[in-house]
């Protein structure tokens, strides 16, 4: 891939060549070349590709759901890797659909726990900043999500940040589903947490009443703040804030 490296910086398409800027790598050009579209779309030799480009299609738009749906948190939590790490996740999950053939394979609810573990922001997880576990269970019958903190002390269990006073433990519960406009989730937060002093065990808890068939996760997070004459301010440009999808219960 040849690099642009003159001072002046130019992105789209001069005669056959293709100029744009890449995350990491910068300033980049490249010549126009690669199948014609037409031949791509109607050539029988390229079969396996339309199969692959209407699968992933798929997968691009139920992760775009996802992310509609989340969308207020992954302003806090989200990273810039996380567009293309969850579509690439909705993708392999759409690869354990048993039911439909190549090409046309989709998200199967019943594999929607391959969503556990999920990271928000890779560069940081909930046991990274906080090293006790967090239980989380979702009651149908109840219609309620819980999340139990336990007693910990922040001088030996959390992963103090230059300029923190305390953190935010936030639990997040919804309903998945294949809506253009998805149900948003229920969101409930601790209270601010001071990093000194032993914190009592507490327990979170979110109402969500859904119907019996319908798949429920869950969201904890992890943010950082710093106290200023009683206000808090999340850190600035703090790149720990971690959020994971912990559980998913199934029906």
């Amino acid at each position: 891939m040849a690099k642009q490296e003159s001072l002046i910086k130019v992105r789209g398409k001069v005669g056959d060549l293709s100029f744009s800027k890449h995350r990491s790598r910068g300033y980049e050009v490249r010549m126009k070349g690669g199948v014609d579209k037409a031949r791509i779309q109607s050539d029988p030799n390229f079969q396996r590709t339309r199969e692959n480009m209407a699968e992933f299609g798929t997968a691009a738009g139920t992760a775009k759901l996802l992310r509609l749906q989340l969308n207020n948190l992954l302003r806090i939590f989200g990273d810039s890797t996380m567009r293309n790490r969850l579509t690439s996740l909705v993708h392999r999950i759409q690869k354990a659909d048993l039911v439909n053939g190549r090409g046309a394979r989709v998200f199967l609810e019943t594999n929607s726990g391959l969503l556990k573990g999920f990271e928000f922001n890779q560069t940081s997880s909930l046991k990274m900043l906080l090293g006790e576990e967090l239980a989380v269970a979702y009651d149908r019958t109840a219609g309620e999500a819980t999340l139990s903190i336990p007693q910990f002390n922040p001088q030996n269990d959390v992963m103090l940040l230059p300029g923190a006073t305390h953190m935010l433990v936030t639990l997040a519960v919804a309903e998945l589903s294949a809506e253009e406009v998805p149900p948003r989730p229920v969101v409930v937060k601790s209270d601010y947490i001071p990093l000194i002093g032993v914190h009592t065990a507490e327990t979170i808890q979110a109402a969500l009443v859904v119907d019996p068939a319908k798949v429920v996760y869950m969201v904890v997070g992890i943010s950082m703040y710093q106290e200023v004459n009683d206000e808090f301010y999340p850190l600035k440009n703090n790149p720990y804030n971690a959020m994971t999808i912990v559980e998913v219960d199934l029906p």
